[in-house]
């Protein structure tokens, strides 16, 4: 009989403590759930959300549920890289390394449709300042022009000759204003870097040309709505504390041929505020593969309505993935980066999560061959998918807002401006 009920005892103490455990581990998922529900308020996963108050989020596993999502200004993190500054590192990634017996490099120069490794900086002033937008052209015998670009605030122009045309150059000429300065010019390693002077007062005007062109594909849906609002909070910060300048913005969204839309323009324009706008109402949708519509879209932008005067013009180039890689588009493609550095317009291309290491070859050959430079977003925010690591040297990461008002003062006074590193704004 005692062993009887000593059994029945130790029955009941198993299903007491059976019991209480299965109420911990539901009382652990409700806590697990709550903690999910707050993550997904914070920082939405992956997917496509629209830019109203109630969005609707889409995730990877095509579940929806609605939530109140307003990304805040200042939460992706990016660093920027210029390969004009670092030129003899960016020449380094075509010679053999432990990383590449090759070169990282030099299996996209093989393809041939771009080559930056033949730079020609040349530096105007009139001796007591540099000049802002002096034309410069590279010709051959026959007085072709090889290569055109103009002087920035720092008044350098960079010129990008292939290496099976230089050869061919038989002079450069300088033009500002009305004045022209012919001179003969033989490329050499030794000689690639030009000084001229020229009795001109600078005629840079106190205008900021500022076009963004973006890709709206799905592959964007992880980062595209805090783009949209970093984005925004650079146009109010420069046009609020620059009162007297005048900005003229103009956007350009591209998918990819078949999506609902290749290419939504909206053209430049002083109303800000309607550009704003313009910019919240976009989402992402469409693409598919890997490749999307880039070349269309920089061969349409640079067809809109810049002006012919002597102005900051400068094109912020929001993408996460290449062009196609045919004959037709990669060329299309060569000929919008040329026409853009014929007409003064610095690319500035800003890689987001996605890119592989070509499209990051092609994004430097942008801004090189434009005398812009190269921004990358980073991990460190933790939004988004995961962003490649860029073969460059050291850097300092920013928040993306900060660092594109900055670059775009640089680019338009010629005084660079203080690199803040993001943790020291979170103190």
């Amino acid at each position: 009989m005692k062993r009887l009920l000593f059994i029945m005892l130790i029955m009941m103490s198993f299903i007491f403590s059976a019991c209480s455990k299965e109420v911990e581990v539901e009382k652990e998922v409700e806590v697990e759930k709550e903690v999910a529900v707050e993550k997904i308020v914070e920082v939405p996963v992956s997917g496509e959300y629209t830019s109203t108050d109630d969005a609707v989020l889409t995730s990877k596993d095509g579940e929806e549920g609605s939530i109140n999502v307003t990304p805040q200004a200042g939460q992706l993190t990016a660093s920027e890289w210029s390969d004009i500054s670092n030129y003899d590192f960016y020449l380094s990634l075509f010679e053999s390394s432990q990383e590449s017996q090759d070169g990282i490099f030099s299996k996209f120069l093989n393809k041939g449709y771009f080559d930056t490794t033949n730079m020609i900086s040349v530096q105007i002033s009139n001796t007591e300042e540099n000049l802002y937008g002096a034309t410069v052209e590279l010709h051959d015998e026959s007085q072709n022009v090889i290569y055109t670009a103009q002087s920035d605030a720092f008044g350098n122009a960079y010129l990008f000759p292939k290496s099976d045309q230089l050869a061919d150059i038989a002079s450069i000429s300088i033009s500002y204003n009305d004045v022209i300065l012919n001179e003969e010019y033989r490329y050499s390693i030794e000689n690639n870097h030009l000084t001229f002077e020229i009795s001109e007062d600078d005629s840079h005007k106190d205008v900021i040309e500022i076009m963004f062109v973006i890709d709206t594909t799905g592959s964007m849906s992880d980062e595209l709505e805090y783009l949209k609002t970093e984005i925004d909070s650079v146009i109010t910060s420069h046009t609020d504390d620059n009162p007297n300048l005048t900005i003229k913005l103009a956007l350009l969204f591209y998918r990819d041929v078949g999506d609902s839309y290749l290419t939504r323009y909206f053209d430049f324009t002083t109303d800000i505020l309607d550009q704003k706008k313009n910019l919240r109402a976009q989402s992402s949708q469409g693409g598919g593969d890997f490749e999307e519509a880039v070349d269309i879209a920089l061969d349409e932008a640079m067809m809109k309505a810049w002006s012919e005067e002597n102005t900051t013009k400068l094109l912020f180039h929001v993408l996460d993935a290449p062009p196609h890689e045919t004959q037709e588009d990669m060329s299309r493609y060569y000929s919008s980066i040329y026409k853009a550095a014929s007409m003064g317009i610095r690319l500035i291309p800003v890689a987001s999560s996605g890119i592989d290491k070509h499209t990051e070859y092609l994004l430097r050959n942008e801004a090189m061959m434009t005398g812009g430079t190269y921004v990358f977003l980073t991990n460190h925010s933790g939004i988004g998918e995961d962003h490649l690591e860029a073969t460059v040297g050291e850097t300092v990461v920013e928040y993306l807002n900060g660092l594109l008002v900055r670059l775009i003062s640089e680019y338009h006074t010629g005084i660079k401006g203080e690199v803040v590193p993001y943790f020291e704004q979170d103190q």
